[in-house]
């Protein structure tokens, strides 16, 4: 192993992903999303190739992985550490967010869960979905904390939503294309944007759990949310505004501080290392990244643009929470 090529030792951990990197084909995606995204922002050639590949859901994407990334000794080994440092407790804390520890609560419909709904979540799956968006678009970022840095090339909403369509499926992200004008064309076509053709994981008529707004819930849980809230006051760090509440729907003439918003979404977007700084033990490492990110958002004059799809929208930055509601349709979304 000590003379195996890095795309070698991929492909040996793959033939392996079933036994050795649950779950398949998420754990190892994610170990080399990062990667692939570099990869697709070199050329819009490459840009191309990954929005297409999605269409497969994450089996594709690992495929695509498969043929230009590779993994080292060193980072299995890092990636065995976070089983038990990241993956472990984070997927534990989610499960209380949105799985059977959730609806486990005392009288959960009755007042017991604050944010009872009927969610189909298998808690592994979001947290490595989480893990993927980070992963593949956190970088883009950079573009937008420096401004002047005009030659970082970045991934496009449009890929974006092609992840979240066919790697976060769910129910209501297929049945965009029936749903009211809203959220179609003026032409009355559907919005490729949000139109989910029914290949990879739509190709047969199976039930889909509700990974879209399981991410949601997370992201809005009060389970979830005070853990971000005390890592930025442990790095010292002052809220743009401390009562600030995104919706799951879009609200166009949002009062909010749009800085807020950027910098809950920035952490947010580290990936699987950046789920790190929810966790004892691992949070000094961020403290001085989580300062200089809300200095550059200081800094910035004006927002970055809203993208606005039927009534839902968007923003050019990487942002999960507008991304999934664009992504899917019903009563909960606003839709």
């Amino acid at each position: 192993m000590g003379t195996a090529s890095p795309s070698h030792i991929l492909r040996l951990a793959a033939a392996q992903s079933t036994t050795f990197f649950r779950p398949s084909p998420h754990f190892l995606a994610t170990a080399t999303a990062r990667e692939l995204g570099d990869w697709a922002r070199k050329t819009a050639a490459n840009e191309a190739e990954l929005a297409s590949q999605l269409e497969n859901g994450i089996d594709g994407l690992f495929n695509l992985a498969l043929k230009h990334c590779g993994l080292t000794m060193e980072r299995i080994r890092e990636l065995y550490l976070q089983r038990f440092s990241i993956i472990n407790p984070v997927t534990d804390l989610i499960d209380k967010c949105v799985g059977s520890q959730w609806y486990a609560i005392p009288d959960f419909w009755d007042g017991g869960a604050g944010d009872a709904y009927t969610i189909a979540s298998d808690p592994p799956a979001t947290l490595f979905h989480l893990a993927l968006y980070g992963e593949l678009f956190g970088p883009d970022f950079e573009a937008f904390l420096d401004p002047a840095s005009n030659l970082l090339r970045r991934l496009s909403v449009e890929t974006r939503l092609e992840f979240i369509k066919y790697c976060v499926p769910d129910e209501g992200t297929i049945f965009c294309q029936k749903s009211a004008a809203g959220m179609r064309m003026p032409d009355g076509t559907v919005d490729p944007r949000r139109a989910a053709k029914q290949t990879g994981p739509y190709t047969n008529d199976r039930f889909h759990e509700n990974n879209n707004i399981a991410l949601v819930w997370v992201m809005k849980s009060k389970r979830w949310t005070p853990h971000w809230r005390e890592m930025r006051a442990k790095a010292d760090v002052v809220d743009f505004q401390s009562d600030f509440q995104d919706h799951w729907w879009y609200v166009p003439d949002d009062e909010q501080d749009w800085r807020q918003r950027m910098l809950e979404s920035v952490m947010l977007c580290q990936g699987l290392n950046g789920l790190g700084m929810i966790r004892p033990g691992l949070q000094d490492a961020w403290v001085e990244k989580i300062r200089l990110w809300r200095e550059k958002i200081a800094r910035l004059e004006e927002q970055p643009a809203w993208v606005e799809m039927g009534r839902q929208a968007t923003l050019e930055y990487p942002f999960l929470l507008g991304d999934l509601r664009i992504c899917n349709t019903g009563y909960v979304c606003g839709t």
